[in-house]
């Protein structure tokens, strides 16, 4: 299958002018884990591969154990004089397979690098990733998502620390300069409602004869008045 084919059976339709040129610019190893997905999303996730038939595999093996004494002393000579850095980040470190990578944490849609990917993509690698395959084979996924993500995260409009850290809202008032002369323009003032006031009074004053009228009346005689006590 052809590489742009394979992006825009996995891409989003409206990230997909990002990668018009990727496949000229990519490595070999994310060429290849490019491949990888495109198997992946033809067989929907459900299909483990292997790297070598194993007829070469146990070639190899045989191989391994028929050493001669050359090679032993090559071998040994090697390792004798390499650095610590060489061994840990060098040629040799190329040389040992993986032993450990993100997808045994989490799965293809809860990572950051899966966003440029549209759902179905995500639905089938994650299928990919709960059969365990080999690591092999899951390194190379992973550089090929990396470097898709690299391209998609640098065509986005760059924010600054602040807006990405905190909640930003801008505030245009403070970008203009204080007007001198129309300082106080703003402020309101308010004049006495003496209207207002006159309600008011005449509405207390109506409810003072109400309770005086019924001063007067027998309900208000009728009603038993008791005298606060205390107990001791």
């Amino acid at each position: 299958m052809e590489p742009f084919a394979i992006l825009t059976n996995i891409i989003k339709p409206e990230y997909l002018n990002y990668y018009k040129d990727w496949i000229y610019i990519a490595s070999e190893k994310e060429a290849r884990g490019l491949q990888l997905i495109g198997a992946i999303y033809k067989h929907k996730g459900r299909k483990l591969f292997r790297a070598k038939p194993p007829t070469v595999q146990l070639q190899e093996l045989t191989d391994q154990q028929e050493l001669d004494f050359k090679k032993a002393e090559e071998m040994h000579r090697k390792n004798q004089t390499s650095t610590t850095y060489g061994t840990e980040f060098g040629y040799l470190q190329k040389l040992l397979k993986p032993q450990n990578n993100v997808f045994k944490f989490k799965k293809c849609s809860e990572l950051e690098f899966a966003q440029p990917l549209n759902d179905l993509a995500k639905l089938f690698l994650d299928n990919w990733i709960e059969m365990n395959d080999e690591l092999e084979f899951q390194e190379l996924v992973l550089n090929c998502l990396r470097a898709l993500f690299s391209r998609f995260k640098a065509q986005l409009v760059p924010k600054t620390e602040m807006k990405v850290k905190y909640e930003y809202k801008p505030d245009w008032k403070l970008s203009n300069p204080i007007r001198v002369d129309k300082a106080g323009t703003d402020i309101n003032a308010y004049k006495t409602n003496y209207n207002a006031i006159f309600k008011q009074r005449l509405k207390q004053e109506q409810i003072k004869q109400k309770i005086a009228e019924l001063d007067g009346t027998d309900f208000a005689k009728a009603l038993t008045i008791h005298k606060s006590f205390k107990i001791n």
